[in-house]
């Protein structure tokens, strides 16, 4: 029997993931060059026969490279909130050194990456799941599209019980920042606690927009873009199949939806500003 996390939502653990779950586990870090699953894949791998259906819908687009590049063009055409640049010295007198530095680097290129892909995808996977259209393409578009590198191994994704309890503060207030529902603490806070350093420097610089309205329309504006193209992209899909009744169904939509209108739109805002804003580690 596969383990749970109930940290921050119930989850199937990607280390003990088994058998057709881990090969989809698999399967979906293999194909988005990420080195961990993401908590959407791992929280749909409760419901029995949910991981399955969306992964299934899903697949030949990603396969294809069709929402890879989508998404890589969402990222590059993205309007990020500007913010304070840290410095190396900030940095270093956080006790950050310079192999923390890289990881730190590593850790917000794969969120950005796969937080905008999901983005988009799981938006297809909504897209497709509201239309009342029946009809769809029979085959995903002949081109083929450019496919990602793969990311940078990142260290272990600690719970958030194995954390300090000021570090734990920490990352729950930090996930507060232009948050609008706090079901879901967002995983990329929880992976940068190896360094309580950098997570009070980024508290500092993020706080000031709590309640930003700014940053807040501007997450309103990425979902409704990534609304845009995955409505483009559900064209592409096939429906799910009789085995997926309208309870599933609505399980399924649900945590889609609460997934992307709420951490995924939020943090592919918040990540890229960070990105930015964290200078260059020396290799």
């Amino acid at each position: 029997m596969m383990l749970l996390s109930t940290d921050p939502v119930p989850a199937v653990l990607e280390s003990e993931a088994e058998g057709e779950i881990l090969e989809i586990f698999l399967d979906i870090k293999g194909t988005t060059g990420a080195d961990v699953v993401n908590l959407i894949w791992r929280h749909l791998a409760i419901t029995p026969g949910a991981l399955q259906a969306v992964w299934k819908m899903l697949r030949p687009v990603y396969k294809s490279g069709l929402v890879l590049t989508e998404s890589k063009r969402f990222r590059e055409t993205l309007s990020l909130p500007k913010i304070q640049p840290l410095s190396q010295q900030a940095l270093m007198a956080c006790g950050v050194d310079n192999l923390g530095h890289i990881n730190i680097t590593n850790i917000l290129k794969s969120y950005n990456q796969t937080n905008s892909i999901n983005l988009i995808g799981l938006s297809a996977a909504l897209a497709c799941i509201e239309s009342d259209s029946q009809h769809r393409k029979e085959t995903i578009r002949e081109p083929s599209y450019e496919l990602l590198a793969p990311l940078a191994p990142l260290p272990p994704l600690p719970a958030m019980s194995d954390l300090d309890k000021p570090v734990q503060e920490l990352v729950q207030h930090l996930n507060n920042i232009c948050e609008e529902d706090g079901r879901i603490i967002a995983s990329m806070y929880r992976h940068l606690a190896y360094w309580p350093g950098y997570l009070g420097l980024i508290h500092t610089l993020l706080s000031p927009y709590e309640n930003d309205t700014h940053i807040k329309s501007i997450i309103a504006s990425v979902r409704s873009e990534a609304y845009s193209i995955g409505t483009g992209i559900a064209q592409e899909l096939k429906p799910f199949d009789q085995s997926v009744d309208s309870q599933l169904g609505n399980v399924i939509k649900g945590i889609l939806n609460l997934f992307v209108e709420h951490p995924l739109s939020k943090m592919a805002v918040l990540c890229g500003a960070l990105l930015v804003a964290t200078p260059v580690p020396k290799q």
